[in-house]
C-alpha cells in the first residue's frame, strides 16, 4: 500500500484558509486499508501563521451536523506540530497524495505547510485526486453507501478510497470526448 487518501476540514475553500482537521488513510487502489492518521487543529494556531477564515464557510459549518461540528473542538494542536506529525506518518506509510478534487486538500494543505515552515511531505508529481477516477469511470459517489460522519475529515478520507476503488472496479471506458470534456 503506497497511497494515502488525504481529507481536510477547513474554514474556507482556497489556498491560505485556515485548517481545522486532517484525516487520512492509507490504501491499495483495490480499495485495502492500512494505517490512519487524524488530528484536529487550533484555529488560533493557523491564524498565528496568516491563514484566514472565509465567513461564509464558517457560517457553513455552523449548520453541519452536530457530531461533525462536536469532533473539530477535541484535542485542538497546533498546526505546526500536526503538520511534523503528519509528515512522519506520510513519508512511513506512503508515496502517492490523494485529495478529493484537484484543487482542495492537497494543495490547501501545501499552502498550510509553507504558512507554518513545515515541509510538504510529498512530491508534486504524486499527487492525484478522486474526481478525476470518478468523471473517467463515470462513477457517482451517491451510488456507494456512506459510513461514518460526514465531514469528519478520517471517515471522509475512508469513503473516498470505497469510492476511487468502486470507480476502478467499475472500469467503464472514459465519457465521450475524453477525460476533460
Amino acid at each position: 500500500m503506497n497511497h494515502a487518501m488525504i481529507d481536510l476540514e477547513t474554514f474556507g475553500t482556497r489556498p491560505g484558509c485556515v485548517i481545522r482537521s486532517i484525516g487520512a488513510v492509507q490504501f491499495d487502489l483495490d480499495g485495502n486499508t492500512g494505517a490512519t492518521f487524524y488530528r484536529n487543529i487550533s484555529k488560533q494556531s493557523c491564524l498565528d501563521v496568516g491563514l484566514v477564515v472565509d465567513p461564509a464557510t464558517e457560517r457553513w459549518w455552523a449548520e453541519q451536523a452536530p457530531a461533525a461540528q462536536r469532533a473539530l473542538s477535541n484535542d485542538q494542536r497546533p498546526l505546526r506540530e500536526v503538520a511534523e506529525e503528519f509528515r512522519a506518518w506520510f513519508t512511513a506509510n506512503a508515496e502517492f497524495a490523494w485529495g478529493h478534487g484537484a484543487s482542495f486538500d492537497p494543495p490547501l494543505w501545501e499552502a498550510a505547510c509553507v504558512a507554518a515552515k513545515a515541509l510538504v511531505p510529498w512530491k508534486f508529481w504524486n499527487v492525484r485526486d478522486t474526481r478525476t477516477v470518478y468523471h473517467v469511470f463515470n462513477f457517482e459517489t451517491r451510488d456507494l453507501r456512506r459510513r461514518g460522519v460526514h465531514h469528519n475529515a478520517l471517515d471522509d478520507a475512508i469513503y473516498q478510497v470505497d469510492c476511487v476503488a468502486a470507480a476502478l472496479k467499475k472500469g467503464l471506458p472514459a465519457q465521450d470526448g475524453g477525460v476533460f470534456a
